[in-house]
Order: structure tokens, then sequence, then C-alpha cells
């Protein structure tokens, strides 16, 4: 019997063990297309109570496994999946399994006749219950712009301003929006473009100055508190996955560097689409 056969000193069960940040290329073959992506991947496996550990050798067994049939894949996420259904088999004692990707991709933008395609941090994981439920989700993240409507509001007061064009601070915001499924591909270019809108302005790379002074005047005509930002987001993804099921959750939280204050502002919401449905009828 090997030391992680035995009984534990203490007799509690871990949720989670295995590793974090392999690095590997993924190949996809997906409906757009074959597809790669260099992706940081956490292995894991619950331990319960009864057990010392767990042979994490075979975390990477499952993984070459999975590595050698490239292109067999539609999705990160179906990719996942099967690595943890592997985890599972390969782990007999173990009731759980998850993976995760994290990468990088690429969308298309265009904000008032200004493009640009811009990267997203992109996070896909996929939990598995033997037996049970299996659990997909995927997390967006994009960087965007507001403009402050309460400073926005003072100025135009104080200077005899229509309040739309008074000058205002603006802050780079850090959104990030989740949805949860229950084993439902939501394909990462409707979460991004559910984000951008939900800014003042999104962030462009390539802006000439008559394009800069185009953007910064358009998101003056859109000021949005950090609350404004997660609203809409909110309402932004579910209209976008609008044919999902009620138990769909969608979460969205906002980091707004503020400009002005030497701290930073953050806002967060979690529902599910069956209640953002009750609630909108």
């Amino acid at each position: 019997m090997e030391i992680q056969d035995l009984k534990p000193t203490i007799g509690i069960d871990i949720e989670r063990v295995g590793f974090k940040g392999v690095r590997r290329r993924v190949s996809l073959m997906t409906p757009e297309g074959p597809m790669a992506f260099d992706v940081e991947l956490d292995l894991y496996i619950s331990v319960s109570s009864d057990r010392r550990g767990a042979h994490l050798s075979r975390n990477v067994e499952a993984l070459y496994e999975i590595l050698s049939q490239e292109g067999s894949h539609r999705s990160l996420e179906e990719y996942l999946d099967s690595l943890a259904l592997k985890l599972l088999e390969r782990h007999p004692y173990a009731s759980k399994s998850a993976t995760v990707a994290r990468t990088s991709f690429y969308v298309d933008v265009d904000y008032e006749g200004l493009t640009g395609v811009e990267p997203v941090n992109v996070e896909v994981e996929v939990s598995r219950e033997r037996g049970g439920d299996t659990v997909w989700s995927v997390s967006v993240s994009v960087v965007g712009l507001t403009v402050c409507p309460s400073a926005q509001t003072a100025i135009a007061s104080t200077l005899g301003l229509e309040t739309n064009i008074a000058p205002s601070h603006m802050q780079r915001v850090l959104l990030k929006g989740r949805v949860e499924t229950m084993g439902e591909i939501v394909r990462i270019e409707k979460i991004a473009k559910a984000l951008h809108k939900s800014f003042s302005a999104p962030a462009i790379t390539l802006l000439k100055r008559p394009q800069e002074a185009e953007l910064v005047l358009e998101a003056h005509k859109r000021p949005k508190l950090v609350e404004d930002v997660v609203r809409e987001a909110i309402v932004n993804i579910a209209s976008e996955i609008s044919k999902l099921p009620d138990n769909t959750i969608i979460e969205v939280e906002a980091l707004s560097m503020e400009s002005i204050h030497p701290h930073n502002l953050y806002a967060q919401k979690r529902t599910t689409l069956g209640k953002l449905r009750r609630e909108k009828s």
C-alpha cells in the first residue's frame, strides 16, 4: 500500500487537489475551422476523508491521453469535459474532478464606427461529480472606460453647460462576465460583445488623434456609475444567451480604477436567467 492510500491523521476531505498552471497547446476543430490555444491548465480531483492523498501523476497521464486526441474536440469546454471524465477514470477513489483552462482570445470591437481586434482574457472550467451533475462555465474579462456622471452633472451646473457636453473624469474599468451552465456551450464572442456594450466606451488599441477625440466625446454622452456597468452587463449577457434554460447562472463583476481617488470601486452581481426573466415580466 502506498502512502497516499493510508488513512490521514486528520479525517477531513479535500475538495480539490492537483496541478495548477500546466502549460500546453490545445488544438481544436471548431465549427469555424481548426484553432489552437496556448493555455494554462488546472487539473483537480477530490480526496475523501479516509485517504491521505491522491496519486497525482495520474493527472498528467490523463492529460497526455487527451492531448493525443488532437483535433477531436469542438471547443475548450468539450476538451476540458473529456479531461475531467478521464481524471475520474484514472482516480476511481475520487468523487469529483475539475479542469480549468486560462487563455487569451481576440474579438472584433465596433464602437461608433471605431473598430479594432482586441484581446480578452478567458477562463473555462468544467467540474464533474461521479454519477451526478456536470457544470460548464466560461468567464471573459475585458477593459473599457467610464465617464463619471456625478462629476459631469456638477461641472455642467458650475459652468452653465448642457450635461452631455460637460467634461468629467474618466476611469479604466476591468469588467468580467461569467456564465455557468449544465453542459451548454456559450460563445466567448457573445460574452465579450455584451461586456463591451456596457461601458461608456470600450478600450481600443489603435486610435489616431481624431479617433481619440471621437471616442472621448462619445463616451461623455454615456456617463455611467460602476453599478450601471454591472447592471447593463447582466442584461446584455442575458440577451446574448436568451435561449438557454432558467437555471443558467450569470455573474458580473467590475473594478473601476479610479482616476481622482486613491482607491478603486467594485461592484458585483450574480443571478440566473430565470430570475431575470421573472423580474422583467
